[in-house]
Parts: structure tokens; C-alpha cells; sequence
């Protein structure tokens, strides 16, 4: 009790002096839900941000750079198609508001596959700078794998090419330089040497196997035609397991040349994906 006797004429100090101590602030205010926002934004936690910036924008008057924030937040924890939903709901028209919202639009249609719409609309839009639309215009093209149009593109600017659009066009340097493996060639020389078209397809291990398997086969047939005669069942039963063998390695050496192709094409294609995202985080 002496203790709390003790406490009294402090707290009324601080109420007498201190009049603010005394009233609870209101932690759901534009300016605190603002500030919380912007901290779960900037720290990742982009799924409660988005739900913070959703409050600015429905109980106070979110400015350009929070509402802006939203869609962000949304495309950064994977809503894309959510993401733009919500833009055009906020502007009519986002490619007419300013660079920063034609931007994040622009971005949001690359995600989505709209090559052919970015590559129109950023070329005919006045809000972006010549560097920002010649970014839009060469990820749309290196995307859609159209690897000459975009090299060409990039070094026929006028201006010296950002460090982003230099990735650009050093991958799609590559890719047009890139061997291929055709599947034609590859069944047809595995039609003459069995397992001849997976080693050019850079599958020895695989090649080498099917050369064995399709030989031996072909061998213990012929030893029993030649032991047994033309009615030997087990000529025939050998016989039979080398074709399949044999038509085996052609189907699979076609399949393998794919393969190949796939992987580089896929391995080139991440890459500029992750020259993209870098970009655009």
C-alpha cells in the first residue's frame, strides 16, 4: 500500500503536465497504418502489407506510392493476376497516370505473357523514359524467345544500353550461336550403329549400353539361326528382343536430341528470367 501512496503524485504529475500521457493514441490512424505498411513492405512480410495498404486505401486517401505499394506487395507474394485485377480497379487507365504506375502495369502484362501488348505499349507511351522502354520492349522479346529481333534492338538504340539490357544481349548472343542437336540425325545414326545417336547427343553412357544390348542380341540370334537352323525358337526369341531393342534405340536417340535441345533452351531461358526479376524487384 506505502508503494502505491508513493506512485499517486507522480501519476498525477504526468497527468497534470503531460495531458497527451493521459489520452490513448489511435494506433489505426492514415499516419500509423501508413507507417506499419511501409514497415512490413520493406521487411518482406508483403502478405500483411498488402492488408495494411488495403486499409489506407478503403478508410483514408492512400497517395500514388502506397496504392502503388499494394499492387507490388500482391505481385511480390505471387498474386499477379490479383495484382492487376486490383489496378484497374484503382485506375482506369494506369498506363496514363504516371511512369512509376505504367511501370508496375507494363510489368505486371509481362507476367501475365502480354508480349505483344508491352512491346506496343511501352513503345507508344510518353510517360516512360527511352531506357525504361527499350527494358520493356527487349524482356518482352527475349521472353518470347525471339533472341535476333532483341540483340538487334538493343544495339540499334541511340543510346548506350543500360548494364541490364548488356545481360540481354549477351545471352541472346549466345542463343543464336547455340548448337542444337537435330533428332533426325540423331535416329539415323542410331539406325546405323545402334546407341550412335545418343553419343551425339552427349549421352555416352546410354550409347555405349544400347550398343551392347542391341549387339549381343543380335548376336545370340544369329548363333542360334546358325546352330539350330531358320526354326530355332530360341533364334527367334532373340531375334525378337534385339529389334525391340533396336527400335527402342532409334525412338529414344530422337527422344534424347529433344531432350538436349530442351535443356539448352530452357537453360537460356531461365537466365534471362533471372536478369528480369533482378531488374524489376
Amino acid at each position: 500500500m506505502p508503494i502505491l501512496i508513493r506512485c499517486k503524485p507522480a501519476l498525477l504529475l504526468l497527468i497534470l503536465f503531460f495531458p497527451g500521457f493521459a489520452s490513448s493514441q489511435n494506433l489505426f490512424d492514415s499516419v500509423h497504418t501508413a507507417q506499419y505498411a511501409n514497415y512490413l513492405f520493406l521487411s518482406g512480410n508483403y502478405k500483411l502489407a498488402a492488408d495494411e495498404y488495403e486499409r489506407l486505401l478503403f478508410q483514408y486517401k492512400a497517395d500514388e506510392t502506397q496504392a502503388l505499394r499494394l499492387i507490388q506487395s500482391y505481385r511480390h507474394s505471387g498474386q499477379e493476376d490479383f495484382a492487376m485485377q486490383r489496378m484497374d480497379l484503382i485506375w482506369d487507365t494506369p498506363l496514363q497516370i504516371s511512369g512509376n504506375v505504367a511501370n508496375e502495369y507494363l510489368i505486371l502484362q509481362i507476367l501475365a505473357g502480354n508480349y505483344n501488348f508491352v512491346i506496343q505499349n511501352s513503345r507508344e507511351n510518353t510517360l516512360l523514359a527511352p531506357q525504361e522502354k527499350l527494358f520493356f520492349e527487349a524482356s518482352s522479346l527475349m521472353l518470347e524467345q525471339d533472341y535476333p529481333q532483341a540483340f538487334s534492338m538493343i544495339w540499334s538504340a541511340d543510346q548506350e544500353p543500360e548494364p541490364v539490357l548488356k545481360s540481354y544481349s549477351s545471352i541472346a548472343a549466345e542463343a543464336m550461336s547455340m548448337k542444337l542437336k537435330s533428332p533426325a540425325l540423331s535416329g539415323i545414326l542410331s539406325g546405323i550403329i545402334p546407341g550412335s545417336g545418343k553419343i551425339y547427343t552427349g549421352e555416352w553412357q546410354d550409347g555405349l549400353t544400347t550398343f551392347v544390348f542391341v549387339g549381343s542380341t543380335a548376336w545370340q540370334s544369329y548363333r542360334g539361326f546358325s546352330k539350330y537352323g531358320i526354326s530355332s525358337p530360341y533364334g527367334w526369341i532373340m531375334g525378337a528382343i534385339s529389334a525391340g531393342f533396336y527400335a527402342g534405340n532409334i525412338y529414344g536417340s530422337v527422344k534424347s536430341a529433344n531432350k538436349y535441345n530442351t535443356e539448352k533452351r530452357n537453360n537460356i531461358n531461365i537466365r534471362v528470367q533471372a536478369v528480369f526479376y533482378n531488374h524489376i524487384r
